[in-house]
C-alpha cells in the first residue's frame, strides 16, 4: 500500500528569533526662558525644561560670577514649565542683573546640561504729571494755621524718590486724602488729584528710572484705555500718554489705576499701578473775583461731585443736585430763633457786599444753624467752584409767608419764627439769569397748587420760574428780586 501523504516540507522562509530591545537614545536636555523680567513689578520669568525620558533633572540659577543663587526645583521628574521672581532660596529679591538658569539631567550616571540667560531688570515710573487743559484746584489750608494753597497746573501729580527699597518696589501712593490740608513741602511720595472739565482727555507725562541691565532689545508699553503718543520705554525716558476717552459723561469723581505694563515682544515684563483721582467739573471756577480764594475748593469739590454723579453735564442739572445736596446732606437746620446768619456779613451794609466765610462753614466752626443769606452763599460757593454760574438775590421787603418747610425742619409752616413770625423781612435766593430762574437751599416749597393751606406736598426749588416762586411763599406783601451778586469768600 502506498503512502500517499508524501515527503515532510521544512519551511525555510519561517521568522527567526530576533533581538526586540529598544534602542536606547542619548540623554538630552533644553531650557528656554523669558529674556527679561521686572520682579519688583510683578514680573517673573517663564521657564521651560524638557529633558529624555526616565531621567529626572535639577533647576538652578547661578549670578553673572558664576556663583549658584537659587535652587528652583533639585529633583524634576519629567520636562516642565514654571516660573521664577528673581528671588534666592531665602526668598530675598536678588539685584537687577544678568542670570543664568540651568538644567542638568541624571540617567543611570549619565549626566546633559543646557542653560539660558535672563535679565532680571527694573523699569517704572519714578514721577508723573496729569497734563492737558487741567484746571487749578485750591486746598484752602497750607496748614493748621495756613492760608490758601493753590496748585499750579505743572506741578508733579506724584514723585517717588526710588523704584524700590529693601528688596520691595515702592508702590504710587494713593491719593492725598486730606481735602483741607495739602503738603506743607513736596513731601516725597504725594499723590495729588487733578481737576479737569468733564469732556476733557486728560494727558499723562510719566519720566521713567530703573536698570535694563544691558538689554538691548527694544521694550514697549500697554496701558489700557490710555494711547502712548510719544516716548521711549528706558531709564530717563518720559513717556507722553493720553485718555482714550473723555473723562466722564459729567461731573463728578474718576477713581482710576492706570496699570502700565512694559512689554518684550509679547510677553509682559513687569506692571506698574498709578491710582489717580480726577475732579470732572462743569467747568472752570465761575467767581468774578480774583485773589486766591477764587477757584475750585478740593473740600467743597469732592463731595459736592460725589453727591451729585451722574447728573447732566449741564448748569440746571448741577444746580438742581446742589440744592438738594445742601438741603438734604449737610445737617443744616434753620435758625427759627432769630432768622440769623452764622457765616455771612453784608460789608458796609450793602446787599451786594455778601462776604461768607467758607473756610468756617466747612469746619462748622459756627455750628449748624442757617439762614437764608448762608444758604444762598453756600449755594453759591458750591455752583461757582464746579463751573455753574450762579449768583444771588434779595427779595424784599417785609412779607408774610404761605407754607414752607426750613432746611432742616420737620413739619411745613407758614410761621417758622412762631405765632409772632409769620413773615420774612428779606429772603435771599439764587439765580443764573437775574431772577427768571430761582434755586434756593434755605426751603421747600407747597408743590400742590395751593400753597396757602395743608396739606403741602414737599418741592425743592430747583429751577423755579421766579413768578412761580413768588406766588409759592409770599402771601402777603409787594417784595422784589434785586441786588444781585456773587459776593466775595474766604
Amino acid at each position: 500500500m502506498l503512502d500517499d501523504t508524501g515527503p515532510s516540507v521544512v519551511d525555510t522562509d519561517a521568522t527567526q528569533p530576533v533581538d526586540t530591545a529598544p534602542e536606547i537614545m542619548p540623554l538630552e536636555a533644553s531650557i528656554t526662558a523669558s529674556a527679561a523680567f521686572d520682579p519688583i513689578h510683578d514680573g517673573r520669568v517663564t521657564v521651560d525644561v524638557a529633558f529624555s525620558e526616565e531621567a529626572t533633572a535639577r533647576v538652578w540659577v547661578s549670578a553673572a560670577d558664576g556663583s549658584e543663587v537659587a535652587v528652583l526645583v533639585e529633583e524634576l521628574p519629567a520636562s516642565d514649565d514654571f516660573t521664577w521672581g528673581g528671588r534666592d532660596d531665602s526668598s530675598d529679591l536678588l539685584p537687577a542683573g544678568t542670570y543664568t538658569i540651568h538644567v542638568e539631567a541624571f540617567r543611570d550616571g549619565e549626566v546633559a546640561t543646557a542653560s539660558v540667560e535672563t535679565r532680571s531688570i527694573r523699569i517704572g515710573a519714578i514721577s508723573g504729571s496729569l497734563t492737558g487743559d487741567r484746571l487749578p484746584l485750591i486746598w484752602h489750608r497750607a496748614g493748621p494755621q495756613g492760608s490758601p494753597w493753590t496748585v499750579p497746573v505743572d506741578d508733579a501729580t506724584f514723585t517717588l524718590s526710588a523704584l524700590e527699597e529693601d528688596g520691595s518696589a515702592v508702590d504710587v501712593p494713593a491719593p492725598w486724602d486730606d481735602l483741607m490740608i495739602v503738603p506743607i513741602s513736596e513731601e516725597d511720595g504725594v499723590n495729588l488729584p487733578a481737576a479737569f472739565a468733564w469732556d476733557a482727555q486728560p494727558s499723562l507725562a510719566l519720566t521713567l528710572s530703573g536698570d535694563l541691565v544691558g538689554l538691548e532689545a527694544a521694550l514697549s508699553v500697554v496701558v489700557d484705555g490710555w494711547s502712548l503718543s510719544d516716548g521711549a520705554v528706558a531709564p530717563g525716558g518720559v513717556l507722553s500718554l493720553r485718555r482714550d476717552d473723555r473723562l466722564s459723561d459729567g461731573p463728578g469723581v474718576i477713581e482710576e489705576t492706570v496699570s502700565l505694563q512694559v512689554m518684550l515682544g509679547d510677553a509682559v515684563v513687569g506692571q506698574q499701578d498709578i491710582p489717580l483721582r480726577m475732579y470732572a467739573l462743569l467747568g472752570a471756577h465761575t467767581f468774578d473775583e480774583d485773589g486766591a480764594a477764587y477757584g475750585t475748593w478740593v473740600a467743597a469739590a469732592d463731595p459736592a461731585l460725589r453727591a451729585l454723579e451722574n447728573a447732566a453735564p449741564a448748569d440746571d442739572a448741577v444746580l438742581s443736585e446742589l440744592v438738594e445736596f445742601i438741603f438734604r446732606d449737610l445737617g443744616l437746620r434753620y435758625d427759627t430763633d432769630y432768622g440769623a446768619s452764622a457765616y455771612v456779613s453784608y460789608q458796609g451794609s450793602s446787599w451786594t457786599r455778601a462776604h461768607l466765610n467758607f473756610s468756617a462753614f466747612l469746619a462748622r466752626a459756627n455750628g449748624e444753624v442757617i439762614n437764608c443769606t448762608d444758604a444762598a452763599a453756600i449755594l453759591g460757593a458750591y455752583a461757582n467752584m464746579l463751573g455753574a454760574d450762579l449768583s444771588y438775590l434779595i427779595l424784599s421787603p417785609n412779607f408774610d409767608l404761605n407754607y414752607i418747610l426750613a432746611v432742616g425742619g420737620a413739619a411745613y409752616t407758614r410761621c417758622p419764627f412762631g405765632p409772632g413770625g409769620c413773615g420774612f423781612s428779606y429772603h435771599a435766593v439764587t439765580s443764573p439769569d437775574g431772577g427768571q430762574t430761582i434755586f434756593d437751599a434755605t426751603l421747600a416749597i407747597d408743590g400742590d397748587g395751593d400753597p396757602r393751606s395743608l396739606p403741602a406736598t414737599e418741592q425743592l426749588v430747583q429751577g423755579v420760574t421766579g413768578s412761580d416762586y413768588f406766588d409759592a411763599i409770599v402771601r402777603a406783601g409787594s417784595p422784589s428780586y434785586h441786588s444781585e451778586s456773587k459776593g466775595t469768600i474766604q
